[in-house]
């Protein structure tokens, strides 16, 4: 009995050593902003580098606690590895989570905001938890259904994927479009298949299946339709300069990187190595 005082007396003094831990670390400025879908099985990493994590431990603490993420299995919320783990998420989840890395000689602390969202009405996925992905016009590309690394199988193989346009299940025999892994490969791409596009597969978790879906906003690029540069300034003015003076003249243009812009003499281009007239720009 006087050993079981001693061990109990040693653990009432460990945790509040352990809510001390949030409290001595550097916090990075930048907020990491998540989107979750309600009643769908999520998994979040910390966002710090494998060499700001090298050889340190991750703890999980959601909003101000002061207690760490449980790190039971059969917890809603739990903390797996070095991962935190929604099984499934719940409206009720939506908030701040920190995650904390500690090794020997530093802590890092860095702050994500999750957002557990409904369905939009009439729709099969949210707007705000879309993910852009841009093709050009005229070739071949693929959008790729993302994050799913977290439910490869046991052979490291990720799930099979279907596809849907604008919540209609996509025709994937078509000629147009292709099913590969976490890929739908879409050949000659066109206007009309620009879209709201949603991956959806499952994972099996503790013997119960949960839904896993992304939703991409397929915009299309249309080089032959680039805009023109615009001359901003000078506009048709005339400048004038006393004999022997230096003047500068500024062309403000707008339009792409790789526009040239460039000043003519008389109808001539200047020379590089003209004596009197020399050009210079600025991005």
């Amino acid at each position: 009995m006087e050993n079981m005082k001693v061990l109990l007396g040693f653990i009432c003094l460990i945790v509040p050593l352990l809510s001390l831990e949030t409290d001595k670390c550097t916090e990075y400025p930048n907020e990491v902003i998540s989107f979750s879908s309600v009643n769908e099985i999520d998994i979040r990493s910390c966002p710090l580098t494998p060499n700001e994590m090298h050889g340190g431990t991750i703890i999980w603490y959601k909003n101000d606690s002061k207690t760490p993420i449980s790190a039971d299995k059969d917890s809603r919320i739990h903390q797996q590895n070095e991962h935190l783990w929604f099984v499934p998420a719940k409206m009720e989840d939506s908030g701040y989570y920190y995650c904390i890395m500690r090794n020997s000689t530093y802590c890092l602390k860095t702050k994500i905001t999750m957002s557990v969202l409904e369905n939009d009405p009439g729709l099969c996925y949210n707007t705000q938890a879309s993910f852009i992905q841009r093709l050009h016009v005229a070739g071949d590309g693929s959008l790729v259904c993302p994050y799913l690394d977290f439910f490869k199988d046991e052979n490291n193989e990720l799930p099979k994927v279907q596809w849907y346009k604008n919540c209609k299940p996509l025709p994937l025999d078509d000629g147009n479009f292709f099913g590969f892994k976490n890929k739908l490969m879409v050949m000659n791409v066109a206007e009309e298949h620009r879209g709201n596009y949603t991956c959806r597969t499952s994972y099996t978790y503790q013997g119960k299946q949960y839904p896993v879906t992304r939703v991409i906003t397929f915009i299309t690029i249309d080089d032959s339709k680039r805009d023109r540069p615009v001359i901003m300034s000078p506009r048709n003015e005339t400048m004038e300069a006393d004999p022997g003076s230096t003047i500068q003249l500024i062309c403000n243009v707008t339009g792409q990187f790789t526009d040239l812009v460039y000043w003519k003499w008389n109808g001539s281009e200047i020379e590089w190595d003209d004596p009197i007239l020399a050009e210079d720009y600025q991005l």
